[in-house]
C-alpha cells in the first residue's frame, strides 16, 4: 500500500508539472511515450508479433497517434492517414512474410497500436480544445475515474454483497459500482464548483452530474475490460512502469474510457463555459 501511494503521488506530481509548468510540446511528448508503452504492453501481454518487426511498427504507430490527432480540424485526416498506413503496411507484411503473422495478431496490433492510443489521447485533445478552459477540463476524466474508484471501493468494503463480474474481478460488487456512479457524478460537480470560484465559468450542474455518472460507468467498464484481457492471457499486470500499480494499461484503464466520454460531451455541449 505504501509503495502504491508513493508511486501515485510521484506520478501525479510529474503529470501536473508536465501539464502546467513545461512547454506544451512536453505534454504531447508525454502522451506519445504513454501510447507507445501501452501498445507494447498490450501486444506483449497477448503474445503478438513475437520476434517480428511489426511489434515495433505497432509501438511507433501508437506514438504517432498523439501527434496526428491533437491538431484540431486536421486530427481526423491525420488519424485516417495513420490508420491506412498501418493497415496497409501490416497486411503487406503479413501477406509476403510466409504466414509468420496471423490475423488475430493484426487485430491485436490495430487495437493496441491505434484504438487504445486514440482513446487515451482524448485527454490531450480535451487539453487543447479550449484556450481558456482546456487546462481545467483536462482534469475531468481523471477526477471522474478516481472519484468513482474511491467511492466504489469504500461502498464495496462496507456494503458490498452482490458480485458484479466475479469471473473477471471477484472483489467488485454491484453496491460498490453504484457507489462509483455517485463518486463520478460528485467528483466532477465539485470540480465544476471549484472552477466557478477560480474563473468566470458558468456550470450546468445537472448535465455535468449526469456526464460524471456516465463517465463512471464507462470507467468501470474500462477497468473490467483491461482485467478481462489479463484474465484471458493469465497475467497479473501489464507492466512495471508504475511500481505497485503495474503498467500504463493498469493505471489508465478507467481513463481510457472516461476521456472519450468527456471529449464527446464537451464538443457538442456547453455544460462548462467561460462567461
Amino acid at each position: 500500500m505504501l509503495q502504491r501511494t508513493i508511486t501515485g503521488v510521484v506520478a501525479l506530481a510529474i503529470f501536473l508539472v508536465v501539464l502546467y509548468l513545461l512547454p506544451p510540446v512536453c505534454t504531447v511528448v508525454m502522451f506519445c511515450l504513454l501510447c507507445a508503452v501501452a501498445a507494447h504492453e498490450l501486444v506483449n501481454a497477448v503474445g503478438a508479433f513475437k520476434g517480428h518487426p511489426l511489434r515495433w511498427v505497432t509501438c511507433a504507430a501508437a506514438a504517432l497517434v498523439p501527434l496526428v490527432t491533437a491538431n484540431g480540424n486536421a486530427a481526423l485526416a491525420g488519424f485516417t492517414g495513420l490508420v491506412f498506413g498501418y493497415v496497409f503496411l501490416a497486411f503487406v507484411w503479413a501477406i509476403f512474410d510466409n504466414q509468420r503473422v496471423r490475423f488475430e495478431e493484426l487485430s491485436y496490433g490495430f487495437f493496441g497500436g491505434l484504438l487504445i492510443p486514440y482513446m487515451l489521447t482524448s485527454v490531450l485533445r480535451i487539453y487543447r480544445s479550449d484556450a481558456e478552459l482546456g487546462q481545467y477540463l483536462v482534469l475531468l476524466p481523471f477526477i471522474a475515474a478516481w472519484a468513482c474508484d474511491s467511492l466504489a471501493y469504500t461502498v464495496g468494503v462496507f456494503f458490498g454483497k452482490h458480485k458484479l463480474a466475479p469471473a473477471v474481478s471477484p472483489k467488485k460488487t454491484i453496491e460498490g459500482s453504484l457507489g462509483g456512479l455517485l463518486g463520478g457524478a460528485g467528483g466532477v460537480v465539485l470540480m465544476g464548483y471549484i472552477l466557478t470560484t477560480l474563473d468566470d465559468v458558468t456550470v450546468q450542474y445537472l448535465p455535468l452530474a449526469l456526464v460524471g455518472a456516465a463517465a463512471a460507468v464507462a470507467g468501470q467498464l474500462g477497468d473490467l475490460s483491461m482485467s478481462l484481457i489479463k484474465r484471458n492471457v493469465g497475467i497479473k499486470d501489464y507492466g512495471k512502469l508504475f511500481p505497485g500499480h503495474g503498467g500504463v494499461l493498469d493505471r489508465f484503464d478507467s481513463v481510457l474510457f472516461t476521456a472519450p466520454i468527456f471529449e464527446m460531451i464537451l464538443i457538442f455541449t456547453e455544460i462548462l463555459k467561460v462567461g
